[in-house]
């Protein structure tokens, strides 16, 4: 059995790098923001066809991932402050 030794580290200045873990399906939500051109989980304010919801500012929320493969005349279910409705349902965004 031959065992390996490492006799020198070579440690760098600066801070330490950020290890950060992304969401497991951030590929598939780009995808999804992509197909149906609204900013899944950003900040975003926005309006609502129906005049009674006053506009609403937050985190845009998937309720319910579409079927694959992805067919963007499928509404897409979505939420934000609580409220659902489909991205049919939205006269205008803006991202924050």
């Amino acid at each position: 059995m031959t065992t390996e030794r490492q006799d020198e580290f070579l440690f760098l200045g600066g801070a330490a790098p950020e290890l950060r873990m992304g969401h497991p399906l951030e590929e598939l939500f780009e995808q999804i923001s992509t197909t149906w051109g609204v900013p899944l989980r950003r900040p975003v304010r926005l309006r609502l066809r129906d005049q009674s919801i006053p506009e609403l500012t937050g985190i845009l929320e998937l309720v319910r991932a579409p079927d694959l493969p992805l067919d963007k005349r499928e509404p897409l279910r979505l939420r934000l402050k609580g409220i659902e409705f489909t991205h049919r349902d939205i006269s205008e965004w803006t991202a924050l």
